[in-house]
Formats: structure tokens, sequence, C-alpha cells
């Protein structure tokens, strides 16, 4: 099989503030239903799904998602731009919030997380070889670290 596609499903809280949060990110609303309530989300490649969930807590939330992007530093710098023109500021406490770049995992690759009001962490790392400037974050001889040669 080739081109297969994983698109995740996520619980949330308020369908509303979801969506609302990932579109003051960039992201375009793709589908919305009612009174079942499901939205779906994307952003050039990304496709996110939310649900809502009865009695569902985002603090409690241990949902997840991987992402693997081309170019993580630009996506990173988009995505807080875009934040602080919609809340006045850069949201890196409480839910929902956006991480700072770093290589703070065991493998020392570069990657950032964004929790959404749904305390969903979404998170995002390069995807293959890192561009040029990010070269010094892989470890081994191939030039890409344990994360991204299981991912490719």
């Amino acid at each position: 099989m080739a081109n297969e596609v994983t698109i995740p499903m996520l619980p949330c809280k308020s369908i509303d503030e979801t969506l609302e949060f990932y579109t003051a990110l960039g992201f375009e609303i793709t589908y919305q239903q009612r009174p079942n309530t499901y939205g779906c989300v994307k952003y050039e490649e990304i496709n996110l799904h939310f649900f809502t969930l009865k009695g569902y807590e985002p603090k409690d939330s241990y949902s997840t998602c991987f992402v693997l992007v081309p170019d993580l530093t630009a996506l990173h710098e988009a995505f807080c731009k875009a934040l602080r023109s919609h809340y006045g500021k850069l949201p890196v406490a409480g839910i929902p919030r956006i991480s700072k770049l770093n290589k703070s995992n065991w493998d020392k690759q570069k990657r950032f997380n964004i929790i959404d009001p749904g305390g969903n962490w979404i998170r995002f790392a390069q995807k293959g070889d890192a561009p040029v400037e990010e070269e010094e974050a892989a470890p081994d001889k191939t030039g890409k670290t344990r994360l991204a040669r299981a991912t490719s």
C-alpha cells in the first residue's frame, strides 16, 4: 500500500472553543457537525478531528498525537506569531499553550508541543533530515535521530 493517511480523533469539552483555537493558529475548519458535535481542521497536510465527550475534563487528558513536519522551526514561528496575534501574548502556561522549541528529549531531536483547549498534546518534530541549520541535532552517522529513523 502507498499514500495512507492517518487522522487522529481527539476529545474536547467544547467544539467551539477548540475550533476557535485551531483557526487562531491558522488551521482551516473543513467540517463541523451538530447536534452530535464533531469538527475537523486542516493546516497544509495536517488534519485533526475533534469530538465532544460528556464529563470530559481537559486537565485530566491523556490524548496526544505526533506530527512530523518538514520545517519545524518555520511552523513553530508561524504558530507563535498567530497565537500572539489572537491572544495578545504567547500562551506558554496553562491550557491552551505552546512550548518552546527544545531538545530536552532523550535523542536531542528538536520538538515542540501544543496543548489545546481540550488538553490534547499535539507533539511536533522534524520529519526526515533536519534543515541545514539544525544538523547538529543528529547524533548518529546516518544524519538522523533514532526517532527520525523509526518514523522514516
